[in-house]
């Protein structure tokens, strides 16, 4: 094991993380290394520092505002924009390269170009009915 493996061991030996052979392992490396038991040691105040510390919750309009600033719906609902929209895009281009092939007889064509559109034109009324709905959905504020 390299020293830089080594020395990002250090914390983790300090929480008492590693197994018994790691662990092993850093209390020779610190044995051998000064700049090692230095490092170890700055970590050992870090904590005894860090560990006196206390944080009470933060009020709930503060993590409302939290929620807010770090913006997690934004990239969810894009993600999810994608998603249909690719969904929407690949079923549409495999209805179209169904019909357009030529050994595929005629009623064959018709009944699958039905259904495509028929689950298309399903998926649609569903999305746009809660598109519609979503600004009055009483339990849209509630906190899970």
């Amino acid at each position: 094991m390299s020293n830089e493996q080594l020395d990002r061991m250090l914390s983790a030996y300090l929480d008492g993380e590693l197994t018994q052979q790691d662990a092993q392992r850093v209390r020779l490396y610190l044995e051998e290394s000064e700049d090692a038991r230095r490092q170890f040691t700055e970590l050992q105040k870090i904590q005894a520092a860090t560990s006196s510390l206390s944080f009470g919750p933060p009020p709930d309009d503060r993590i409302d505002e939290l929620e807010r600033a770090v913006s997690v719906r934004t990239p969810r609902n894009l993600g999810w924009g994608l998603l249909a929209g690719g969904v929407v895009t690949l079923t549409l281009l495999v209805i179209v390269k169904f019909l357009t092939l030529p050994d595929v007889p005629l009623v064959v064509k018709g009944l699958a170009g039905a259904i495509g559109v028929g689950l298309t034109l399903l998926l649609g009324s569903v999305a746009r009915q809660r598109w519609l709905e979503l600004p009055f959905d009483r339990y849209r504020g509630v906190k899970r």
